[in-house]
């Protein structure tokens, strides 16, 4: 059950066990003192508090970055409301199959990516195991993307907001003009490379060293760590707040856009049709691998979140709820993207929203890795917690 620690799963049985006949205790017989605080066994783990945390937690490690900035751009790159069509065959091909085998898996086996693949077959260890590094890598550049949110979050509160228009130059004979780079180019585009990246001309003209993106890159992985040092079991109402949070803002964005004037046009030019693209194959490669980036699969993170649950939990209901869930939330994002954000507050909540749903998903990516670590029990006495900071 939910909120108490689980046994592995043994038997799909309810045999009886058989009655022992009562064995009195000899008159002389010293009974022996049981000790008090029994050894946890080895298959003891740690739970979900409740059906709903779980829910939370794999909806907030599936709907991440990639709903509110890739579907968008792929949606309006291949095809338009023709690109529902491979999505859609996809997500019931490859999506909701393999979302549903990962946690049966887990939940079944009780157990990390490594341990699962290990005790499924011998020769498919190798499975988990780069499920594990893939994971860790995807971790490294995931949490460069939550720093860059965490920056443009503090900066979204000067008024005016510092990407909206081309910065002065002071000449030496103290006139002053629009920095030519950014005319060329644009506000945005210009505040990006110069002043968040700090990006040089080449690798041969080295820039100074950002202190900016480092001590965000610093901030963004002490966050992630305090998300992950109690485990799955104290982590909920970090969860209740990272995956329902971006679900305000995206409504309350939704609600602005289509009271602008010419959101009708964004939202045609975005699901209009574009039928003759559906006869390339990169559209479908695109789809296929929106799917897989989209729904976490194949990184270790549903494994690790299932293994958590009951073993008569109802993994297929879930695997249907969070995978519609998931790909419905790309769609009310596109409509939410291609409307107009420009004014100061909006941009707070429009970060904000972005850091939540970064760093939901980098939970769920590192758990994924620290899970198969402790199943591995490659440091027997060293603590999860510490694992996790590692």
């Amino acid at each position: 059950m939910y909120g108490a620690t689980n046994q592995a799963f043994q038997s799909d049985t309810n045999d009886p066990q058989p009655i022992l006949p009562e064995i009195k205790e000899a008159p002389n017989e010293v009974p022996v003192e049981q000790d008090i605080c029994p050894e946890k066994p080895e298959d003891e783990r740690e739970s979900w508090d409740s059906k709903l945390t779980f829910l939370l937690a794999t909806i907030g490690y599936a709907v991440g970055l990639g709903n509110v900035w890739r579907f968008p751009y792929l949606a309006q790159k291949n095809g338009g409301g023709a690109f529902l069509v491979p999505y859609f065959i996809m997500l019931a091909v490859q999506g909701i199959p393999i979302f549903y085998l990962e946690l049966a898996i887990g939940q079944r086996l009780r157990k990390g990516a490594i341990g699962v693949w290990q005790q499924v077959s011998p020769y498919l260890g190798g499975i988990g195991l780069s499920s594990a590094v893939v994971s860790y890598v995807v971790a490294l550049y995931y949490n460069t993307i939550i720093a860059w949110c965490l920056i443009y979050f503090l900066h979204s509160f000067e008024s005016p907001l510092p990407w909206a228009e081309c910065p002065k130059r002071l000449y030496k004979n103290f006139t002053y003009d629009l920095e030519p780079e950014c005319v060329s180019s644009s506000p945005t585009q210009y505040y990006w490379y110069r002043s968040t990246l700090m990006s040089s001309p080449s690798v041969n003209e080295p820039e100074v060293f950002n202190y900016n993106v480092a001590i965000a890159l610093l901030l963004a992985w002490f966050l992630v760590y305090m998300c992950m040092v109690q485990g799955i079991t104290e982590s909920s109402k970090v969860v209740y707040i990272t995956a329902i949070f971006p679900y305000v803002v995206l409504i309350i964005f939704f609600y602005r856009g289509i009271t602008l004037k010419g959101a009708g046009d964004g939202l045609k030019h975005l699901f209009t049709p574009r039928w003759e693209t559906l006869a390339d194959p990169v559209v479908w490669l695109e789809a296929g691998t929106q799917i897989f980036f989209s729904l976490g699969l194949a990184f270790g993170g549903l494994i690790a979140f299932s293994s958590y649950n009951p073993a008569n939990n109802n993994c297929y209901r879930d695997a249907l709820l969070v995978s519609i869930t998931n790909c419905c939330t790309s769609m009310f994002a596109g409509v939410v993207v291609f409307s107009v954000i420009g004014a100061q507050l909006w941009a707070v909540l429009f970060f904000l929203m972005l850091f939540t749903l970064g760093i939901d998903s980098q939970f769920g990516t590192l758990e994924g890795v620290a899970t198969s670590l402790v199943d591995m029990k490659l440091f027997p006495n060293t603590s999860k917690e510490v694992i996790g900071l590692t």
